[in-house]
């Protein structure tokens, strides 16, 4: 994957994240046949979590994995979650923040904990791919079980803490950095088909939501729809896509801002909801003119936000991994 490609899934993931959550979050009744538009944005923002994980998994492989990278990275995600914690048990009103819940916090843990493991069946490409298809086949077997059967206990874990999932999608984005599948990905032929396949899979996952995960949120009223192993398709295909994105018209300039945006990922994913909170105190909202607004203003500020955050070399350690 190509620079290019690479921010612009980061800056997709910075933008379905505030949508999604930003919508998810000024409901009507839980219900989005308040307009199209909103059942719109909310279907195609659903990749949000699955990206960024698959996102993390790319940079990790790339990164210089030095003597002591597991431990920097796990004193990393422990500082981030220690300081919004305590911020969020001192400050009431901002008891908000996306990255702050546990879940978040122990899939990564678990992730850099076991990293070694990975690093080592990494070299091992027949147990690795064999890894991922079966944290494939159970993630997607305990979604479509837990829907089937969710009377019994076993199947009541929620979707967010269902760790194996998130996973496979950051096992996915280390495998996409690997040298030989990286080659095949910046094949032209590969990225046109993922191109040309990204609208019909986007129509199966919109009927098989409809008609099938759309029904259990309606009657359950506590579902994250589409953020688990059912859109894993999706996302792969998105990247791939990505894989070998140019542009051909005022490129620095557009490459220029998709950097500077790709930069804050993270810090978007912190401080998004916390601004969108703050935002929601001073602005009700009653219209789909304010939540498209909303939501537009939520994602400038927590930029800009990030950016500022980003200069300083002790602010930064707080909003980036």
């Amino acid at each position: 994957m190509n620079v290019t490609g690479l921010n612009l899934i980061k800056t997709l993931g910075c933008m379905s994240a505030v949508t999604f959550f930003t919508l998810y979050n000024t409901w009507d009744r839980y219900d989005y046949d308040y307009h199209w538009i909103l059942a719109f944005l909310t279907f195609v923002s659903t990749i949000a979590t699955p990206l960024f994980f698959v996102v993390a998994g790319i940079m990790d492989a790339r990164s210089n994995q030095e003597q002591g990278w597991q431990l920097t990275r796990i004193m990393n995600l422990v500082v981030i979650y220690v300081f919004w914690m305590t911020v969020y048990l001192l400050w009431e009103p901002y008891q908000r923040g996306y990255l702050i819940q546990p879940w978040f916090f122990l899939s990564f843990l678990l992730i850099y904990g076991l990293h070694p493991l990975f690093t080592r069946l990494a070299q091992l490409r027949l147990l690795f791919y064999s890894l991922i298809l079966t944290l494939l086949f159970v993630s997607y077997g305990y979604d479509l079980l837990s829907v089937l059967y969710p009377q019994l206990p076993f199947f009541s874990l929620e979707p967010q803490y269902r760790i194996w999932t998130w996973l496979l999608f950051y096992l996915t984005g280390q495998l996409a950095g690997h040298p030989r599948i990286a080659d095949w990905l910046s094949r032209k032929k590969v990225a046109r088909v993922a191109a040309t396949a990204l609208p019909f899979i986007y129509l199966f996952t919109w009927f098989y939501e409809q008609h099938f995960f759309f029904a259990v949120f309606k009657a359950d009223r506590n579902a994250f729809i589409l953020t688990g192993s059912q859109i894993y398709l999706l996302v792969v295909a998105l990247v791939v896509a990505a894989s070998r994105v140019r542009f051909r018209r005022d490129a620095p300039v557009k490459e220029k801002v998709l950097a500077a945006i790709s930069k804050t990922m993270t810090g978007v994913y912190i401080l998004h909801y916390s601004v969108f909170h703050l935002l929601t105190m001073f602005i009700p909202v009653a219209s789909l003119g304010i939540k498209l607004a909303l939501l537009i203003v939520t994602f400038v500020i927590s930029v800009l936000l990030s950016r500022l955050m980003l200069i300083s070399n002790l602010l930064k350690k707080v909003i980036t991994l």
